[in-house]
């Protein structure tokens, strides 16, 4: 088909895999896509079939071109490069004179398209994942905006969302730059200096926010004190009005006097919080305010340069790169055709088969032109990086400092404006406990309006119309007195005899054993002792009893059981009597006479001084 000077036709490969579509126009043949549509190695414009095999198909009727693909089709004779261009595919012979030898030449060899495509489309791919994550960084900054003091607004967030604005390319590819700012292994020097920078000012802007927070916080206690005295007020106010409608009872007047003063110190109370609120706002809130609004247009600029001069500096180091891969690649593409000029040279007498997959051979005056060519990029590459060169150090030496300078003046500001409002919140708040401290006193004060006495008396006339009543009397009638309740208590309950104080467990066994003077578990256990034979056994209260036979044993005196078998080794008794004496909860010396014990037990021999310690 033709229309005007646009021909479109698609073309085959022999092996069946891929076609590639054609378009020529007046600039020439351009590529405009690709079939894969294996097993048909036929030629069409659009949607027509031009040729199969050679053979024409144009303006043969419809059976005919039928006829002419089934036959075909049992064949599966596929095409060849010399079949697809017949003189006869286009009306009026016409192939060969639109398809020119230098046009031709100019086709890209398919291996080379496909690279190109997937290149493209790559490069499409990482443009789609740098946006998202722009978007992501500027949602997560409008979050922090919204709530500055959250985990997302740290210092690494807000580095990020200043350096978005940096388009940084890695070394080698087209891949932009973390848009958090992070130094990366393969990052080049510059994204590291912009990392560091951001830390610095995620520092300064933190510290300012700081500030803001200090603020709003003022302002709150101003609102709270000023509520709480018009609330104070008002409470005050009330309860004076109610006291003052009743009726005074019994005649004691005094409290209520000192209750209505009371009442008149809460609201002078209230005239000290609405003081406090009022110094608050002019001392404290108002230099805050101002301070954060001259901090924050000064961080702005700060940071408005310095986006001005990083950027400057960043498009000057990515047309370096740009430059830098330009001129590698037709240095690359310089030795390429070097290569393929010493390889197509033919013999003489051989003639070097061409086609339209593949260029015509370089010749050596082509190769001397893009010599030429080559070295005036490389130039041109040699003055870019002199600039860029000057333009980093102009960067580092100037630009930098002046920024870091003013970043200086903010941090300075900030600190001597905050230690100056809190000074003053102090003073205020010294203010504010003298006046408490007053009220408080005057307080104190009602107490002596309060007459103990004359209250009395009175309340004694208004009630001597009562004086002939009387009550019975009350008495005790319970069935046991503490102490019995308690020993019974102690029983009753199965209190454990090893983890008791010695008035307990002798309140507990006085009704059983009211002639001892000691705990029965204690006599028990030492008569059981001799009479096993402990004071002839080996190791007594050393050697450790039976396990089992010392819980048995333990258990059974814990119910009230004394009794000890026959059977029993006399360690057990020995091993039950010391956890009985390690298990009191009071010692067994008390804590006055531990001293006295000690100076005792180092009397050597008997002394009359020894019966007159033992009766002190």
């Amino acid at each position: 088909e033709r229309k005007s000077s646009q021909i479109t036709f698609r073309l085959h490969m022999k092996n069946g895999r891929h076609g590639i579509a054609f378009d020529k126009k007046s600039t020439g043949w351009t590529i405009i896509g690709i079939d894969k549509i294996p097993g048909q190695p036929f030629l069409r414009v659009g949607d027509t079939v031009l040729g199969i095999d050679g053979l024409s198909m144009v303006g043969l009727p419809i059976s005919e071109q039928e006829a002419i693909w089934r036959d075909h089709q049992n064949r599966h004779v596929p095409l060849t490069i010399e079949q697809c261009f017949i003189k006869d595919l286009l009306p009026g012979g016409e192939a060969k004179e639109r398809i020119k030898e230098k046009e031709i030449q100019n086709l890209k060899q398919r291996n080379q398209f496909l690279e190109d495509l997937m290149k493209d489309l790559r490069q499409e791919n990482e443009k789609l994942k740098y946006e998202a994550r722009i978007q992501k960084a500027r949602t997560q900054r409008i979050e922090s905006k919204e709530n500055p003091w959250s985990k997302r607004s740290s210092q690494r967030q807000s580095a990020a969302m200043r350096v978005s604005h940096l388009h940084l390319y890695k070394q080698g590819s087209s891949e932009p730059t973390s848009p958090r700012g992070e130094p990366d292994l393969n990052a080049q020097p510059f994204s590291n200096l912009v990392y560091q920078w951001n830390v610095v000012r995620g520092q300064v802007d933190a510290a300012i926010l700081m500030s803001k927070r200090a603020k709003k916080f003022m302002a709150k206690m101003t609102a709270i004190h000023k509520t709480f005295a018009a609330n104070l007020e008002k409470a005050a106010e009330d309860e004076r009005k109610k006291i003052e409608s009743m009726k005074p009872g019994d005649k004691m007047n005094s409290c209520r006097d000192a209750f209505m003063m009371v009442l008149q110190q809460c609201t002078e109370m209230s005239a000290v919080h609405l003081r406090f609120a009022e110094s608050v706002s002019t001392q404290v809130f108002i230099p805050l305010s101002k301070f954060y609004e001259v901090a924050t247009q000064i961080s702005e600029s700060t940071q408005n340069a310095e986006q001005i001069y990083s950027k400057k500096l960043s498009d000057m180091l990515i047309s370096t790169r740009k430059s830098e891969r330009e001129t590698q690649h037709m240095i690359d593409d310089l030795l390429r055709q070097a290569e393929r000029l010493k390889r197509h040279k033919a013999p003489k007498g051989e003639r070097v088969s061409r086609s339209i997959f593949h260029r015509k051979a370089p010749n050596k005056l082509h190769l001397k032109k893009l010599q030429t060519k080559t070295i005036e990029h490389m130039v041109k590459h040699l003055n870019l990086c002199a600039k860029a060169s000057i333009q980093q150090k102009k960067y580092l030496e100037i630009e930098m400092p002046l920024v870091l300078t003013q970043m200086q003046s903010i941090e300075e500001m900030r600190i001597e404006s905050f230690r100056k409002q809190i000074q003053n919140y102090s003073k205020i708040v010294e203010k504010f406990s003298d006046d408490y401290i007053r009220v408080a006193q005057d307080i104190q004060a009602f107490g002596a309006v309060i007459d103990k006495d004359g209250d009395v008396r009175n309340f004694t006339v208004n009630c001597a119309y009562s004086e002939g009543l009387k009550l019975p009397d009350v008495k005790y009638s319970l069935s046991k007195t503490p102490e019995e309740l308690k020993g019974d208590v102690i029983v009753l309950s199965g209190a454990d005899v090893f983890n008791l104080t010695l008035p307990d467990i002798m309140e507990s066994q006085k009704k059983s054993y009211p002639e001892l003077k000691v705990p029965k578990i204690i006599v028990a256990l030492t008569e059981a002792i001799e009479h096993l034979g402990g004071f002839q056994a080996e190791g007594i209260f050393r050697v450790p009893a039976n396990k089992k036979d010392l819980d048995t044993s333990k258990r059974s005196m814990a119910n009230g059981d004394y009794k000890v078998p026959e059977s029993t080794s006399p360690h057990v008794p020995a091993g039950l009597l010391k956890d009985f004496l390690r298990g009191l909860r009071e010692p067994l010396i008390p804590e006055e006479l531990y001293s006295k014990c000690v100076e005792l037990s180092k009397v050597s021999n008997y002394s009359p001084s020894f019966d007159a310690w033992r009766h002190r």
